[in-house]
């Protein structure tokens, strides 16, 4: 696994990728809007540092990461689904969990309600909830969180 800095020429590869990943949970909770989700994903690319994440030369999923001040924030992290449960997931996040130790932050994300599996795989890397709403489990992890396991 190889991550890369995301480009405009990325773009479209990484929507379809978004939709595919995430349309089930999206349907369920608000429905599908194309355009409304187009828009979306081209905002959080541009507000976030997006990588490409490659696997054996081809693009398997990406990563968006909101660095501010007092946290970390994991946008989204999106798998194809042949390289999911494969530990690359957990790689991603140790990294970023390392990057808030070394600075003394938390790193925090939301998952979607709908997506029961993603919130066990947060709460095995030793991420905690914080708060619920309609849409979203939020969740955070810091240093403390890893000492407590």
């Amino acid at each position: 696994m190889e991550t890369r800095p995301a480009t405009l020429d990325d773009l479209s590869e990484l929507f379809g990728l978004h939709e595919e990943v995430f349309r089930p949970h999206i349907e369920r909770i608000w429905g599908w809007d194309e355009e409304w989700q187009r828009i979306n994903f081209a905002s959080e690319f541009e507000s976030t540092v997006t990588s490409v994440i490659e696997i054996d030369g081809r693009v398997g999923g990406y990563i968006q990461v909101r660095d501010e001040n007092h946290r970390l924030y994991l946008q989204n992290i999106a798998l194809l689904p042949d390289f999911q449960s494969k530990g690359i997931g957990g790689k991603l996040v140790a990294e970023l969990q390392a990057r808030a130790t070394v600075r003394g932050i938390p790193l925090e994300l939301a998952v979607f309600r709908t997506n029961i599996s993603a919130q066990r795989f947060y709460a095995r890397c030793g991420f905690r909830t914080i708060a619920e709403t309609d849409a979203f489990v939020e969740m955070s992890w810091n240093d403390q969180n890893a000492s407590l396991r």
